[in-house]
């Protein structure tokens, strides 16, 4: 462990500059740095070659950079989905998924990085493999970059880069703000990875104050809203959450984001058998979601071990959507299965590495 000295990967390019200058480097130096931990991922002091050896000796001093325990790393198969199993310093666990496509003309891959927000979650969805097994904490700045530092560095050996990141992995982003805040902020700097947040997109349950904050602070990222229904009384039975920000208020602040950022939103909607595929649950559904310029993206539900929830039948799917496609004339999608074969959804790879130990 590195209790005295200071993770220097959680510093912004500002913060990183007083910090080396406090301990004697030049005021320049902060760039240089900066440069080497966020745009060249470096994990080595030593590899800072355009500061003296006396600099990089007070560097190792004072601050550390850390790094993960990978503990396992599956490939799919079907579509060479990767998912990554990460141990922390403090031991706790979390996934990262790496998901690849090829382009409309079908040649270029776009890679696309899940990444996880906090070690568990409080929100507790009924249908999630990470509701299930607990919430310990948020993760650091350094912990939620680390996951995509380490992912770009494997792709760059096979000359490939991060296109897109979500924030769809373990967690509820909005209720680790600050933390998710500074790290897009680090994310998207020209002297660093540089991922534009217009290729970012978060994903929520709901966190109304959470939305109001990216409002406030002007973040230009693509919202995603897990909803899983439009009706308050089974959504409150899915995600508890909804008993604190329900459909009214979660209505509100997304009238007035889309007001302010001009900017599409996507409804997630896991279909659920015998719960959330009715008619009139379609019915709520097109209602809620004709009051934004959107686009709903339905997602047979992918089973969880110890979870009654059961998937619907291909039918019950097929007329669920043909019903929101063409009679409700809702923007609906049905989401192309990635990593069915290796522990695909999320928190599955953690649970069963956990009942394994």
């Amino acid at each position: 462990m590195n209790n005295e000295k200071i993770n220097i990967l959680n510093l912004t390019q500002e913060e990183l500059t007083e910090l080396l200058v406090s301990l004697g480097l030049k005021k320049f130096y902060g760039k240089e740095v900066f440069i080497w931990l966020h745009k060249k991922i470096t994990r080595s002091f030593d590899e800072m070659t355009n500061l003296s050896l006396k600099d990089r000796e007070i560097l190792k001093e004072k601050t550390y950079i850390p790094f993960f325990n990978l503990l396992k790393h599956q490939i799919s198969k079907i579509d060479r989905t990767e998912k990554f199993l990460f141990e922390l310093e403090d031991k706790g666990t979390i996934e990262t998924v790496l998901l690849r496509h090829k382009d409309s003309k079908n040649k270029e891959i776009r890679n696309t990085l899940c990444v996880s927000s906090q070690v568990g979650c409080p929100v507790k969805c009924s249908f999630c493999a990470t509701g299930q097994s607990g919430y310990m904490r948020n993760l650091s700045v350094s912990e939620i970059l680390n996951q995509i530092y380490t992912v770009e560095r494997r792709l760059r050996k096979k000359g490939e880069n991060l296109n897109n990141l979500v924030f769809m992995g373990m967690g509820e982003p909005l209720l680790n703000i600050d933390n998710l805040a500074k790290s897009l902020s680090i994310i998207s700097n020209e002297n660093g990875i540089n991922i534009s947040k217009r290729k970012i997109t978060i994903s929520t349950s709901g966190v109304v104050s959470g939305i109001e904050k990216i409002l406030l602070d002007k973040i230009p990222i693509e919202l995603a809203i897990s909803l899983h229904s439009a009706i308050n009384e089974k959504r409150d039975k899915i995600i508890p959450l909804n008993k604190n920000f329900p459909l009214e208020d979660l209505s509100a602040v997304l009238i007035e984001y889309q007001k302010q950022t001009k900017r599409r939103i996507t409804f997630e909607y896991i279909l659920i058998d015998n719960f959330n595929i009715s008619e009139t649950d379609a019915n709520a559904l097109a209602d809620f979601v004709h009051q934004f310029d959107h686009v709903v993206n339905l997602i047979p539900y992918n089973e969880v071990e110890g979870v009654e929830h059961t998937r619907p039948s291909v039918k019950k799917i097929d007329k669920f959507y043909n019903y929101l496609k063409n009679v409700r004339k809702v923007n609906v999608t049905l989401r192309q299965e990635k990593g069915s074969d290796i522990d695909g959804a999320c928190g599955q790879l953690r649970q069963r590495n956990k009942k394994r130990g």
